[in-house]
């Protein structure tokens, strides 16, 4: 009996490993491997083309001839504009994209394209400021970062989105277009666009105009016609002012920083690693001064916003704030900020910080 049993069990475990060794063999692919990895990531152009969030701004790769070379060995770093982005310069279709100077528009794409490299974000150094990298173009862009909030800011525009791989490269979105206005002055940018004809006119008329075309650097925060026209300010009232009865400095030239190159984001970054939190910046030939901080708000993404105050400091007990901006809806659009020039940047002020009445000589 107990043979029996043992020839019985013995059978059942050859049946068992017979079976389990068919099961094998039905499991079993010759041509079975496993894939390398991103072996299907795609190279640049093809990657922009493929996502739709990015339709304008390959339209604009097309349209300048950049796809094929966008393509190529590399390594590149691809600064992309989300059609948002593009919304925000008044371009909002494929249609838009072919009105624009094919030339100028190529180099801006150029622009946004760092060649020669893969910067990832763990690449850059930990709370940098104003770090150069050549681009496509053949310009140089800056580069700052907040480390421990993961934040970095590719002249002055941040990113919304890091270190999406290529094939030949890596991808970071931008929030906003860079604008780099090549071989421009900080004066002839002010002077070549319509929205500044009141300042301008105003700079001229007490003086301060010529100053704008020297080595800087400026950083001016220009007030826009409407600024001016929502104080009932129009470019004949500024004509007739008497530059004898007014303090020209503070009047006009309260919205220039001399010796400063700031993009709006620059003093989150020096507050974020430590800097100083705000600045003081006295009003040429004058005892008042303006002081300069941001303010950070949320509207989609995170942005930040100038705010500003004019001080004087005759006061017993301290300075005394004769005036203050400071954002409020609707906000200012992000696409006037951060114009750079060869001696400076402009950014819009969609707001006066004094009136006239407010500069008056004593």
């Amino acid at each position: 009996m107990n043979k029996a049993i043992k020839k019985y069990t013995g059978s059942l475990l050859m049946l068992a490993m017979l079976c389990f060794a068919a099961v094998l063999s039905s499991c079993k692919h010759e041509n079975l491997t496993i894939p390398e990895p991103n072996a299907n990531i795609r190279p640049a152009a093809d990657f922009i083309k493929n996502n739709y969030d990015f339709r304008l701004f390959n339209a604009a790769l097309e349209y300048t001839g950049l796809t094929d070379e966008l393509n190529g060995t590399g390594p590149f770093t691809i600064l992309a504009l989300t059609d948002a982005a593009f919304n925000q310069e008044g371009i909002r279709t494929v249609a838009d994209i072919h009105k624009l100077n094919k030339d100028s528009l190529r180099r801006v794409m150029q622009y946004h394209v760092i060649k020669g490299r893969r910067l990832l974000t763990t690449d850059i150094p930990t709370n940098a400021i104003d770090l150069r990298y050549e681009t496509l173009s053949g310009d140089q862009l800056y580069l700052s970062s907040v480390t421990s909030d993961k934040r970095y800011f590719f002249d002055g525009a941040m990113t919304l989105r890091t270190d999406v791989t290529l094939a030949n490269g890596v991808l970071h979105v931008l929030a906003k277009m860079m604008k780099y206005h090549k071989g421009t002055t900080v004066q002839q940018l002010l002077e070549g666009n319509r929205r500044y004809s009141i300042y301008v006119a105003g700079l001229k008329k007490f003086g301060l105009w010529n100053d704008l075309a020297g080595d800087g650097p400026f950083t001016v925060f220009a007030p826009t016609d409407s600024a001016f026209k929502a104080n009932n300010i129009t470019a004949a009232d500024i004509e007739d002012l008497n530059p004898s009865a007014y303090n020209g400095g503070r009047l006009m030239g309260v919205y220039i920083m001399r010796q400063k190159h700031f993009f709006v984001s620059d003093k989150y970054v020096f507050k974020s690693i430590g800097g100083e939190y705000t600045y003081e910046i006295t009003i040429p030939n004058d005892t008042w001064f303006l002081r300069f901080n941001t303010v950070e708000m949320y509207e989609d993404r995170w942005l930040s916003y100038p705010q500003f105050d004019v001080m004087d400091p005759g006061g017993q007990w301290g300075a005394t704030v004769i005036s203050s901006y400071y954002p409020r809806a609707p906000l200012p659009a992000i696409a006037g900020f951060d114009h750079r020039c060869e001696n400076g940047l402009v950014h819009d002020l969609p707001a006066l910080l004094l009136t006239p009445q407010q500069a008056l000589n004593q």
